[in-house]
């Protein structure tokens, strides 16, 4: 994990809250398996910042404007690169981020940490829940999803490991 010099937030664990903008990079992230909120919907900038202060995350966003605010070098990661893959790459440049930190272990749509389902909560979330037999299902308190490793899963997973060796390039040469 790279040192950002004079940060307030702590680097581990990482924690972050990303902007409305980076809703899909928040997804990748909780599917990696680190802690990411999102602000209220139509929260304003200050309130962000005061989110990130206040549960000391890191505030990731692709607004200059955040840059504006006096405690910005220790609380906000600016991504400057334009489309989700390339803000990907550039995060993991900057963080030495990785991407199997410990997947699939919360929710990527509310971040609830997951927990091994239960039998009731497999027939009450997913009635064709004999499709899953003999299988590892995980399940979302919260939002009531299941998870279990379906081609969907191999597929996430295959691509953590692509983002993973996007690290490679912070290694020196042997």
């Amino acid at each position: 994990m790279k040192l950002i010099e004079g940060s307030l937030c702590s680097l581990a664990p990482l924690r972050f809250v990303c902007d409305e903008m980076l809703n899909g990079l928040a997804q990748w992230l909780r599917i990696a398996g680190y802690d990411v909120t999102m602000p209220v919907e139509g929260a304003s900038d200050r309130q962000l910042v005061e989110q990130a202060q206040a549960q000391q995350r890191w505030i990731i966003t692709a607004d200059s404007d955040l840059l504006e605010f006096s405690c910005a070098p220790f609380y906000v990661i600016y991504l400057a690169a334009q489309g989700e893959c390339e803000r990907l790459q550039e995060l993991t440049l900057r963080l030495d981020l990785d991407w199997c930190y410990a997947p699939f272990s919360r929710c990527k749509n509310c971040n609830t940490p997951l927990h091994p389902a239960s039998d009731r909560e497999i027939q009450n979330f997913y009635p064709q829940a004999s499709k899953l037999d003999g299988q590892n299902v995980l399940a979302c308190a919260t939002c009531r999803q299941l998870y279990w490793e379906g081609s969907h899963v191999r597929r996430m997973r295959h691509r953590l490991e692509a983002m993973n060796s996007w690290r490679d390039a912070l290694s020196p040469p042997h």
